[in-house]
């Protein structure tokens, strides 16, 4: 069988991906793999000073910044948010619209949203592209987008719930307003505090919010592709087509707010440095208890059950490319959770959570190896590059267990 390296210069030659930034290591440094593949733009090589819209694993720095809030006790897990973020007090749960009118039927909240609710999704905010009540009512208050491109952070967080808090799962904007709630706890902006707690810490320099801030980011930003002519956050079925690249951004530059949920630009050779903090427990980013709580399971039965139909309706689509069962996963405070060892790859209680353009994080403790997968493909869910990412997984857990 060819070699990771080859089947990875293959794929990039033939167009099935663009270019691919790869970087693991273990807890103990014996371990280390840093490679780029591919091409970054239509002119340029990949290399390993490439930066990428990080996309939802912003989500996880939000995640540790508000956890760091939690054990200044600043904050509790399971507080009602509502004195900090008086914008949830008394949030509407949107259940339809009257009859022939443009009119949202909407009904108050009866349960207080917390920060392990926010941390979880299971707050009940959602995201208009996936369900149509939202979109119908951004539609009736005048707006057209619906995602952060062109709009406000507080825009795009203030809607309506779903559901009920704390009955139910639904990506949202719950980690957005996790990172209001450190600004605010704070006195902050989300870019000074994780420079500050997070960044410089463990000596990054190349991930920001704002590319005018540290020019070395924007200049080494890799240019989008996109597959087919689906959308570009459309999951999309498997196809044949090659990549093309397209001008987009995903993001407004610069950009005014800082979205926790999807904000960040960076390199994946810095971010790893954040996986590799927590996955030592080297108590430079969170103590060993809070890492421990980030590890565990926090869904209730329901809302593991919404979860669940969620990621197996995305694991039916992406089937193809694995030939593997989806694997059962629960949810952390930071993403999700491998519920069982994984064939060939990542271990039972590994934590890992994904970007829009198929980037892919993992901190398998267990086995003491993290890594990242960095790419610029979209739609989100790319059967291939998902294809890839599992490549890379497996042949990483087989070294790593070599040693």
């Amino acid at each position: 069988m060819s070699s990771l390296e080859d089947q990875f210069d293959a794929a990039c030659a033939t167009g099935d991906i663009p270019g691919v930034v790869l970087v693991a290591s273990g807890v103990d440094g014996a371990f280390m793999y840093q490679k780029a593949f591919g091409m970054k733009s239509p002119t340029e090589q990949m290399d390993l000073n490439a930066t990428f819209i990080l996309a939802s694993c912003t989500k996880l720095m939000t995640s540790i910044a508000a956890l760091q809030c939690v054990e200044r006790g600043q904050v509790g897990l399971d507080d009602d948010l509502g004195e900090v973020l008086s914008e949830l007090k008394d949030c509407d749960i949107i259940t339809e619209f009257k009859e022939g009118t443009e009119e949202p039927i909407l009904k108050k909240a009866e349960n207080k949203i917390t920060l392990r609710q926010l941390l979880t999704h299971t707050s009940g905010f959602g995201f208009e592209r996936a369900n149509p009540l939202l979109r119908r009512w951004r539609k009736s208050i005048g707006g057209q987008s619906q995602n952060k491109k062109g709009m406000s952070l507080m825009e795009f967080a203030t809607k309506p719930l779903i559901f009920e808090p704390g009955t139910s799962w639904s990506y949202g904007a719950s980690t957005d307003w996790v990172g209001i709630l450190v600004m605010r706890l704070n006195d902050m902006s989300l870019e000074a505090y994780m420079q500050k707690y997070i960044w410089d810490p463990l000596g990054i320099k190349n991930i920001t919010f704002h590319q005018e801030l540290k020019p070395e980011v924007k200049q080494n930003l890799v240019t989008l592709t996109m597959r087919g002519e689906q959308g570009v956050y459309v999951i999309g079925q498997p196809t044949d087509a090659k990549v093309r690249w397209i001008d987009d951004k995903l993001y407004d530059d610069p950009v005014a707010d800082e979205f926790g949920s999807g904000g960040a630009v960076g390199s994946a050779v810095e971010f790893i440095k954040i996986l590799e903090s927590i996955c030592a427990d080297d108590g430079r980013l969170l103590m060993s208890e809070t890492i421990d709580e980030m590890f565990s399971p926090q869904l209730s039965e329901d809302c593991q059950k919404k979860f669940n139909e969620m990621m197996n309706y995305l694991a039916t689509i992406q089937q193809s490319a694995t030939q593997k069962p989806p694997s059962k996963l629960g949810h952390g405070l930071a993403g999700s959770i491998l519920m069982e060892d994984r064939e060939s790859g990542s271990k039972s209680g590994t934590l890992s959570w994904g970007g829009l353009p198929n980037l892919l994080w993992s901190i398998d403790r267990q086995s003491g190896l993290s890594w990242m997968y960095a790419c610029n493909v979209v739609p989100t869910g790319d059967v291939k590059s998902r294809q890839m990412m599992r490549l890379f997984e497996e042949e990483m857990c087989k070294r790593i267990g070599e040693l």
